[in-house]
């Protein structure tokens, strides 16, 4: 991992223009912006134009960026906001689902658990990759994210309720996925 005066200087020098330190910052971020791409993403396709929108946008705002704040940060912001527009561009309106009331389903299933820590990061991911786009990135800003509904439903101009909704979808597929891929 590189100190934050190396980055520091890689960034003013791609606020110059310099194509060298812009391909430096890309190949030292790649994996962590694409595995952040992958996780809101339907295939490694989709993953790798997010990921191409996402350096886009910090490379054309890095004069946004205030050198006082963790540059990784910053980057991953606007590389999950890239995600976001992706998703929303991409995305039709009517895979949204409104509903006024949610019931909260618990992952505590002994066996699912089990299967879930035998399996790859990359199986993970797979698995996530399957579930319908809204929920995915819903179910993206809230487990790995650390959003709250509030805020997501502001975010995806959508109800608290249905931001729940979608959490507990993705967590009832994901459930069933891991039961039909163990048969637990």
């Amino acid at each position: 991992m590189r100190d934050q005066s190396e980055l520091l200087e890689w960034v003013h020098a791609c606020r110059e223009g310099n194509a060298r330190a812009q391909r430096r910052l890309f190949k030292h971020f790649y994996s962590s912006v694409k595995a952040v791409c992958m996780r809101y993403a339907g295939s490694s396709d989709e993953a790798e134009d997010m990921l191409g929108d996402g350096f886009l946008k910090v490379f054309s705002n890095l004069d946004k960026y205030e050198d006082s704040c963790s540059f990784e940060a910053w980057m991953m912001r606007v590389v999950r906001n890239a995600a976001l527009d992706y998703r929303r561009k991409y995305d039709r309106k009517a895979d949204f689902v409104d509903i006024d009331e949610v019931a909260e389903t618990q992952l505590t299933d002994h066996h699912v658990n089990d299967a879930v820590s035998k399996m790859s990061s990359q199986e993970v991911v797979s698995l996530i990759q399957q579930l319908p786009p809204v929920t995915r990135t819903v179910f993206n800003l809230f487990v790995f994210e650390g959003f709250s509904h509030k805020e997501i439903s502001q975010q995806l101009n959508i109800t608290e309720n249905t931001s729940a909704w979608h959490v507990n979808n993705a967590r009832t597929r994901l459930k069933n996925a891991i039961i039909r891929s163990d048969n637990v």
